[in-house]
Protein backbone atom coordinates (compact mmCIF):
# COMPACT_ATOMS: atom_id res chain seq x y z
CA UNK A 1 0.00 0.00 0.00
CA UNK A 2 1.08 3.58 -0.57
CA UNK A 3 -1.08 5.98 1.43
CA UNK A 4 1.27 8.91 2.05
CA UNK A 5 4.14 10.36 0.08
CA UNK A 6 6.47 13.33 -0.33
CA UNK A 7 7.21 15.36 -3.46
CA UNK A 8 9.86 18.04 -3.89
CA UNK A 9 8.28 20.23 -6.55
CA UNK A 10 11.50 22.11 -7.33
CA UNK A 11 13.19 18.82 -8.22
CA UNK A 12 10.27 17.91 -10.48
CA UNK A 13 10.20 21.14 -12.46
CA UNK A 14 13.96 20.85 -13.02
CA UNK A 15 13.25 17.72 -15.09
CA UNK A 16 12.64 17.91 -18.82
CA UNK A 17 8.86 17.91 -18.73
CA UNK A 18 6.49 20.40 -20.27
CA UNK A 19 3.48 21.68 -18.30
CA UNK A 20 -0.12 21.63 -19.44
CA UNK A 21 -2.50 24.15 -17.95
CA UNK A 22 -1.94 25.79 -14.59
CA UNK A 23 0.49 23.80 -12.46
CA UNK A 24 0.62 25.21 -8.94
CA UNK A 25 2.04 23.12 -6.12
CA UNK A 26 4.17 23.62 -3.03
CA UNK A 27 6.61 20.96 -1.89
CA UNK A 28 4.69 18.70 0.50
CA UNK A 29 6.26 16.14 2.83
CA UNK A 30 2.92 14.53 3.73
CA UNK A 31 0.67 14.11 0.70
CA UNK A 32 -2.58 12.30 1.49
CA UNK A 33 -5.25 10.71 -0.72
CA UNK A 34 -7.64 13.21 -2.36
CA UNK A 35 -4.86 15.84 -2.54
CA UNK A 36 -4.27 17.64 -5.84
CA UNK A 37 -0.73 16.89 -6.98
CA UNK A 38 1.39 16.88 -10.15
CA UNK A 39 1.56 13.71 -12.26
CA UNK A 40 3.15 13.03 -15.66
CA UNK A 41 0.99 12.25 -18.70
CA UNK A 42 2.75 11.97 -22.07
CA UNK A 43 5.84 13.84 -20.83
CA UNK A 44 3.69 16.70 -19.53
CA UNK A 45 3.07 17.77 -15.92
CA UNK A 46 -0.65 17.79 -15.12
CA UNK A 47 -2.49 18.49 -11.87
CA UNK A 48 -4.66 15.62 -10.68
CA UNK A 49 -6.52 14.32 -7.63
CA UNK A 50 -5.06 11.29 -5.88
CA UNK A 51 -7.81 8.67 -5.79
CA UNK A 52 -10.23 7.35 -8.42
CA UNK A 53 -13.83 7.72 -7.26
CA UNK A 54 -16.16 6.09 -9.82
CA UNK A 55 -19.88 6.80 -9.56
CA UNK A 56 -20.74 3.22 -8.62
CA UNK A 57 -18.37 3.41 -5.66
CA UNK A 58 -19.77 6.73 -4.45
CA UNK A 59 -23.17 5.05 -4.04
CA UNK A 60 -21.78 2.59 -1.51
CA UNK A 61 -21.95 3.40 2.19
CA UNK A 62 -18.74 4.81 3.73
CA UNK A 63 -16.89 4.41 0.44
CA UNK A 64 -13.51 5.99 -0.27
CA UNK A 65 -11.60 6.69 -3.51
CA UNK A 66 -9.32 4.00 -4.90
CA UNK A 67 -5.85 5.43 -4.36
CA UNK A 68 -3.90 2.19 -5.02
CA UNK A 69 -4.18 -0.46 -7.74
CA UNK A 70 -2.74 -3.96 -7.35
CA UNK A 71 -0.32 -4.85 -10.16
CA UNK A 72 -1.00 -8.57 -9.86
CA UNK A 73 -4.68 -8.21 -10.81
CA UNK A 74 -4.58 -5.14 -13.05
CA UNK A 75 -5.65 -7.22 -16.07
CA UNK A 76 -8.51 -8.89 -14.19
CA UNK A 77 -10.34 -6.02 -12.49
CA UNK A 78 -12.87 -4.32 -14.78
CA UNK A 79 -12.43 -1.08 -12.85
CA UNK A 80 -8.83 -0.77 -14.09
CA UNK A 81 -8.75 -2.58 -17.45
CA UNK A 82 -9.55 0.38 -19.71
CA UNK A 83 -7.18 2.76 -17.92
CA UNK A 84 -4.43 0.14 -18.07
CA UNK A 85 -4.83 -0.07 -21.84
CA UNK A 86 -5.23 3.64 -22.57
CA UNK A 87 -4.54 5.91 -19.58
CA UNK A 88 -1.19 5.16 -17.99
CA UNK A 89 0.81 7.86 -16.21
CA UNK A 90 3.90 8.42 -14.07
CA UNK A 91 3.71 9.47 -10.44
CA UNK A 92 6.83 11.39 -9.32
CA UNK A 93 7.87 10.60 -5.74
CA UNK A 94 10.62 12.04 -3.59
CA UNK A 95 9.74 9.38 -1.04
CA UNK A 96 6.83 7.67 0.66
CA UNK A 97 5.79 6.25 4.02
CA UNK A 98 4.72 2.85 5.30
CA UNK A 99 3.84 1.68 8.80
CA UNK A 100 5.12 -1.36 10.68
CA UNK A 101 3.40 -2.99 13.63
CA UNK A 102 5.89 -3.09 16.50
CA UNK A 103 4.86 -4.10 20.01
CA UNK A 104 1.19 -3.53 19.12
CA UNK A 105 1.94 -0.02 17.85
CA UNK A 106 2.25 1.21 14.29
CA UNK A 107 5.52 3.03 13.59
CA UNK A 108 6.11 5.00 10.37
CA UNK A 109 9.09 4.51 8.05
CA UNK A 110 10.27 6.72 5.22
CA UNK A 111 11.28 5.12 1.90
CA UNK A 112 13.32 6.76 -0.84
CA UNK A 113 15.36 5.89 -3.93
CA UNK A 114 18.99 6.62 -4.74
CA UNK A 115 17.99 9.60 -6.91
CA UNK A 116 16.10 12.76 -5.90
CA UNK A 117 12.99 11.54 -7.70
CA UNK A 118 11.64 8.11 -8.52
CA UNK A 119 8.64 7.41 -10.72
CA UNK A 120 5.85 5.01 -9.85
CA UNK A 121 3.47 3.52 -12.39
CA UNK A 122 -0.02 5.00 -12.24
CA UNK A 123 -3.41 5.01 -13.94
CA UNK A 124 -5.57 8.06 -14.55
CA UNK A 125 -9.19 8.84 -15.36
CA UNK A 126 -10.65 12.00 -16.86
CA UNK A 127 -13.96 13.14 -15.40
CA UNK A 128 -16.64 14.88 -17.48
CA UNK A 129 -15.71 18.10 -15.65
CA UNK A 130 -12.19 17.86 -17.08
CA UNK A 131 -10.67 16.95 -13.72
CA UNK A 132 -8.17 14.08 -13.58
CA UNK A 133 -8.08 11.38 -10.89
CA UNK A 134 -5.28 8.83 -10.49
CA UNK A 135 -4.20 5.73 -8.65
CA UNK A 136 -0.69 4.53 -7.73
CA UNK A 137 0.09 0.94 -8.70
CA UNK A 138 1.60 -1.26 -6.00
CA UNK A 139 3.11 -4.73 -6.05
CA UNK A 140 4.59 -7.16 -3.57
CA UNK A 141 7.45 -5.69 -1.55
CA UNK A 142 10.91 -7.18 -2.03
CA UNK A 143 14.18 -7.69 -0.18
CA UNK A 144 14.42 -5.64 3.05
CA UNK A 145 11.21 -3.72 2.28
CA UNK A 146 9.27 -6.82 3.32
CA UNK A 147 10.45 -6.33 6.90
CA UNK A 148 8.29 -3.20 7.09
CA UNK A 149 5.31 -3.73 4.79
CA UNK A 150 4.16 -6.31 2.23
CA UNK A 151 3.31 -3.79 -0.52
CA UNK A 152 5.33 -1.08 -2.26
CA UNK A 153 4.83 1.32 -5.21
CA UNK A 154 5.71 -0.13 -8.62
CA UNK A 155 8.82 1.93 -9.41
CA UNK A 156 9.97 2.27 -13.02
CA UNK A 157 13.49 2.69 -14.39
CA UNK A 158 14.10 4.93 -17.41
CA UNK A 159 13.42 2.16 -19.94
CA UNK A 160 10.26 1.07 -18.19
CA UNK A 161 9.02 4.64 -17.92
CA UNK A 162 9.06 4.91 -21.71
CA UNK A 163 7.41 1.52 -22.11
CA UNK A 164 4.79 2.35 -19.51
CA UNK A 165 3.90 5.63 -21.18
CA UNK A 166 3.77 4.48 -24.80
CA UNK A 167 3.73 0.68 -25.28
CA UNK A 168 0.42 -0.36 -26.88
CA UNK A 169 0.89 -4.13 -26.34
CA UNK A 170 -0.36 -4.38 -22.77
CA UNK A 171 0.28 -8.13 -22.48
CA UNK A 172 3.91 -7.74 -23.50
CA UNK A 173 4.17 -4.65 -21.30
CA UNK A 174 2.99 -6.60 -18.27
CA UNK A 175 5.69 -9.24 -18.75
CA UNK A 176 8.42 -6.67 -19.38
CA UNK A 177 7.59 -4.65 -16.28
CA UNK A 178 7.19 -7.73 -14.09
CA UNK A 179 10.51 -9.24 -15.16
CA UNK A 180 12.68 -6.12 -15.16
CA UNK A 181 15.27 -5.27 -12.53
CA UNK A 182 13.85 -3.87 -9.29
CA UNK A 183 14.93 -0.39 -8.19
CA UNK A 184 17.01 -0.13 -5.02
CA UNK A 185 15.14 1.53 -2.15
CA UNK A 186 16.41 2.82 1.21
CA UNK A 187 14.35 3.41 4.33
CA UNK A 188 14.53 4.50 7.95
CA UNK A 189 12.21 5.00 10.89
CA UNK A 190 10.64 8.44 11.34
CA UNK A 191 8.59 10.33 13.91
CA UNK A 192 4.91 9.63 14.42
CA UNK A 193 4.32 13.28 13.52
CA UNK A 194 3.63 12.06 9.98
CA UNK A 195 0.45 10.42 11.31
CA UNK A 196 -1.14 13.88 11.42
CA UNK A 197 -1.93 15.06 7.85
CA UNK A 198 -1.62 18.68 9.01
CA UNK A 199 2.12 18.16 9.50
CA UNK A 200 3.81 18.77 6.14
CA UNK A 201 7.34 20.02 6.91
CA UNK A 202 10.76 18.55 6.19
CA UNK A 203 11.28 17.23 9.73
CA UNK A 204 8.93 14.35 8.87
CA UNK A 205 11.59 12.54 6.83
CA UNK A 206 14.37 12.85 9.42
CA UNK A 207 15.62 9.61 10.93
CA UNK A 208 14.01 8.87 14.27
CA UNK A 209 16.21 7.80 17.16
CA UNK A 210 15.09 6.78 20.62
CA UNK A 211 15.81 9.30 23.37
CA UNK A 212 17.65 7.53 26.22
CA UNK A 213 16.23 7.92 29.68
Amino acid sequence: MCGRYYLDFEKLISQKFSAEGSVEFETNYNITPQSRVPIIIDESIRMATWGFFPDWLKKQKNSKPLFNTRWETINEKRTFQTAYKKNRCLIPLSGWYEWKNENNEKHPYFFYGEEDLVYAAGLYWKRSSGDIEFSIITHEAYEDLLTIHNRTPLLLNINNRNRWSYDSDVDLLYDEISNDKLISVNFHKVSKSVNNPKNKNSSLIEKYTEVPF
